[in-house]
């Protein structure tokens, strides 16, 4: 299994690319055979020289943005999330830590960096790059590798100056010194790759900035940090994510690089880590957040991930009195008009894609980090009128960031037009609005480089959402590494509201966090005014009987949602077209139809027919096939209505869906009627005891 995974990476990769990871594994053995027969020589190499450090040049008052000032503003302003953070830190001191979808874990004393509370197992204190955690016997090592970012220093920091309480912020110092002394660089699972190497330099630095000054942070403290952060800096340009790594993850490691060069003047070389890593970041805010303000993933979580990062490094650079690169600011406020049409002013985030859970800093006591929240970072940083239209109100980390004068900035922006209808090109998303019902359409790409690693088998996957509820939905993302088949099943076609051909997914994977390939989808036409849209994929034309799969989505009104699905093909294939409720509707398969109810209301119909005779059926929380599960964050699962319509079709077939969001509390009796006619299909439903004919021509799937 690992020698199969390693050849489909392989093949996966640009020859440059082979050549690059072939010199740094060299590097790599070459450490860890130092650290084993020559320990002196490699003390020296991970020992910075008189001209790499000055601890003369030591600021006695923060550079960046955690200062007492700034924990005034946040107290005055939002108490609440003040009185939140501080829960948060108050868990840490008890030893308590929770992380993902996981329940809390108890850590004894003193914190071990490499105990796995919840297997009850240590990850081996080896050279980083040999531990093979793609295939551990135990553990989850996104669990460990979360406590190994030390993102608790920023938050215990951030506690001790809203409450004037010394025990968070001597704590702080407490887990830092612990885990420097027992986490030799590139030692253990912490020091897997450069991003982790990234996401930790950003912890400790904004915390050292923090506690500069402080009686509590003593000399020999502040110089272990600074050391250690010297060393992760080699560690990054040693491992960094390049080529088709290139992802979020290299956004990481630069801010890193950033951060450290901002709050570390000790480091002879801050000055040029600035200028390597804002040039690196300006290039990449351009690459990974496209035009149309999407991120090029194609996985929503992971591009608040990104804008978060962005939004802390112009933070410190707004500290420094700095000018933040243009093609930053510029990426901030594409993801603001993005948002405004993805979102609104009330709908249910997007879920497409993988998601993590992660933070850039923890500076509240939330246990997720949302979008409403990033895009009041963007409207306090840049004023963007779009943005504001998403975020009501400024949370308490845009405060922390950027202050009164962030807070000013946020306050004067007027909200943008309420959003209506939109198209994102780059992300091959359609959003259709009609009533209160936002539909989402997705006929794009199915992720970034040649990995696509967070990209999901989704195309032309239809979501709906109506007053600001979730009704038809992804699946969210399951798992990384704790259920390898909820990783599988959540990722792959059969979990999404599209069409599944033979049981087989769209796109090949090679691996959790590799396609080998890829689904090519596209959309056909897009007609904003008649509500309406076409897309079509080549996922599965490579059958040994291929077929073409076109669906078209109509919004109209207050109509119910239409969308048509034509399955092209010359022989016969097992079809089903799916449909996932959000966990809180309750449903039954009544009369032909799916009826859906939240508390006892009706809240959703579903109609199917075909050109061939198929079944409707209902399921919810099936362990074999895995079906039925729907994931509100990482390492989460519950069980979910999935309905499901299936045929075995011989030949081409059109599907036609009726999807009926409710809002006025009593059922339509639809009495869907498809009939094929030589210029299309006539659609028949009831409405109000009134007949409604629709015809889709054979025009509109054309393409």
């Amino acid at each position: 299994m690992n020698l199969g995974w390693r050849f489909r990476r392989l093949r996966a990769m640009s020859a440059g690319e082979v050549v690059a990871r072939a010199r740094r594994t060299a590097l790599h053995r070459w450490d860890a055979l130092a650290y084993q027969g020559a320990k002196p020589l490699w003390r020296r190499a991970w020992s910075p020289r008189g001209r790499d450090v000055d601890f003369d040049r030591a600021p006695s008052a923060p550079l960046g943005f955690l200062t007492h000032e700034r924990a005034r503003f946040v107290q005055a302003r939002d108490p609440g999330a003040a009185e939140l953070l501080i829960a948060k830190a108050d868990e840490i001191l008890s030893g308590s830590y929770q992380y993902f979808g996981y329940p809390a874990a108890r850590l004894s004393e003193p914190v071990d960096f490499d105990f796995d509370p919840l297997s009850r197992q240590s990850w081996p204190r080896r050279h980083g790059k040999r531990i093979d955690y793609r295939l551990a016997e135990f553990g989850d090592p996104k669990w460990i590798w979360e406590l190994n970012r030390l993102q608790e220093l920023p938050l215990l920091a951030a506690a001790s100056l809203l409450g004037g309480d010394e025990r968070y912020a001597a704590r702080g110092v407490e887990l830092a010194r612990r885990w420097i002394a027992t986490s030799e660089p590139g030692r253990g699972i912490a020091w897997s790759n450069g991003f982790e190497a990234g996401m930790r330099s950003i912890s400790l630095a904004v915390f050292l900035d923090a506690m500069r000054g402080s009686p509590l942070l003593d000399k020999s403290s502040a110089e272990q940090i600074v050391v250690s952060l010297w060393q992760h800096v080699r560690w990054i340009a040693r491992d960094p994510s390049t080529h088709s790594s290139a992802n979020n993850h290299l956004i990481g490691e630069l801010a890193g690089l950033v951060a450290i060069g901002l709050l570390v003047p000790e480091l002879h070389r801050a000055e040029v880590l600035v200028d390597e890593g804002l040039a690196g970041l300006a290039k990449e805010a351009t690459l990974q957040i496209a035009p149309d303000g999407t991120s090029v993933e194609q996985a929503f979580r992971y591009q608040l991930f990104v804008l978060d990062h962005l939004l802390v490094v112009a933070a410190l650079l707004d500290a420094a009195a700095r000018p933040c690169p243009e093609s930053i600011v510029d990426a901030l406020e594409r993801s603001g008009r993005a948002f405004a049409a993805l979102l609104g002013e009330s709908d249910p985030e997007p879920r497409y894609g993988d998601a993590d859970d992660a933070f850039v800093l923890r500076l509240g006591g939330c246990g997720l980090r949302t979008a409403r929240g990033v895009a009041a970072g963007i409207a306090a940083r840049v004023g963007d009128r779009d943005a504001r239209v998403v975020a009501p109100t400024l949370d308490a980390t845009a405060c922390w960031l950027f202050g009164e004068e962030g807070a000013e900035r946020f306050e004067t922006t007027e909200p943008g037009a309420a959003p209506k209808s939109a198209f994102l090109p780059d992300a091959g998303i359609v959003v259709l609005r009609a009533g209160g019902s936002r539909v989402l359409f997705d006929a794009g790409p199915l992720g970034y480089l040649a990995t696509a690693a967070h990209g999901h088998a989704d195309a032309l996957q239809v979501t709906v959402a109506e007053g600001g509820e979730d009704l038809v939905v992804d699946p969210g993302v399951g798992s990384y590494f704790g259920d390898p088949v909820a990783r599988a099943a959540l990722r792959g076609t059969a979990a999404h509201a599209t069409v599944t051909i033979d049981g087989e997914d769209q796109s090949e994977a090679g691996g959790a966090f590799l396609w080998t390939r890829h689904a090519s989808a596209r959309l056909v036409s897009v007609d904003l005014g008649r509500g309406q849209a076409v897309g079509v994929h080549d996922g599965y034309r490579l059958l040994t009987h291929p077929v073409t799969h076109r669906r078209l989505v109509r919004v109209d009104g207050d109509e119910p949602i239409i969308v048509v699905d034509r399955l092209e093909s010359v022989a016969a294939h097992e079809v089903v077209q799916s449909w996932l409720l959000h966990p809180g509707l309750d449903a039954v398969l009544e009369g032909g139809v799916v009826r859906a109810t939240r508390d006892g209301r009706p809240r959703l119909l579903i109609a199917v027919q075909g050109t061939s005779a198929g079944r409707l059926g209902l399921l919810r929380g099936d362990r074999e096939p895995f079906r039925g599960w729907y994931s509100r964050r990482l390492e989460h699962l519950e069980p979910a209505w999935l309905a499901s319509w299936s045929a075995t079709a011989a030949g081409s077939i059109e599907i036609v869906a009726l999807v009926w969001p409710l809002s006025m509390g009593e059922w339509p009796e639809p009495s869907l009627e498809v009939v094929q006619r030589s210029d299309g299909l006539e659609i028949r439903y009831t409405r109000a005891r009134a007949t409604r004919v629709l015809l889709i021509g054979a025009s509109d799937l054309a393409g």
